[in-house]
């Protein structure tokens, strides 16, 4: 497994790590999306989990839609699936993006990483816990509001950057 981060190569989607789908227009994606990515460009981030209890699916869905929203430096982003991953790939992930790793490259690369809820799979908190920043991706109607406290408690609130509201 990759143990540097510039070993983390674009993949097609669907499989653990890889970059936006290159068939998606940029005019589908929403304007909110675009809103997201500019407040988050300007923070001091290197690396940002996109957590959605209940739907992993849809934290995968976000990673790509921010790194298609930035598709014009394609370099300097890329988004990571962990969701459904198992330990070993978790473990690998959270080591090749461990500060000490990205520290060492010389690339500028940021990394979107999609992953599972904490909840719901106990092994994404280490990967969570290394991230510099936490988004949560909330729906509405859906996700329970004590959920989304419990992640901030497990994962800290001084990652918090904030949490997305998500129409069905």
């Amino acid at each position: 497994m990759a143990s540097d981060p510039r070993e983390l190569k674009p993949t097609p989607p669907g499989s653990i790590d890889g970059e936006a789908d290159p068939e998606t227009p940029t005019a589908a994606l929403p304007k909110a999306m675009s809103a997201l990515w500019y407040r988050l460009v300007g923070l001091p981030w290197r690396t940002l989990a996109v957590v959605a209890p209940g739907n992993a699916a849809g934290a995968w869905r976000v990673s790509q839609a921010l790194v298609e929203v930035a598709r014009e430096r394609p370099r300097l982003l890329k988004a990571v699936n962990a969701v459904d991953a198992s330990l070993g790939r978790l473990a690998a992930v959270t080591q090749a993006l461990s500060p000490e790793k990205l520290q060492s490259a010389q690339e500028r690369t940021r990394f979107i990483i999609a992953a599972d809820s904490p909840l719901e799979n106990p092994a994404a908190i280490g990967l969570l816990s290394t991230c510099d920043g936490v988004i949560l991706l909330l729906e509405r109607g859906t996700t329970r509001i004590p959920d989304g406290r419990r992640i901030l408690e497990l994962v800290g609130p001084e990652r918090f950057l904030g949490a997305v509201l998500a129409s069905r």
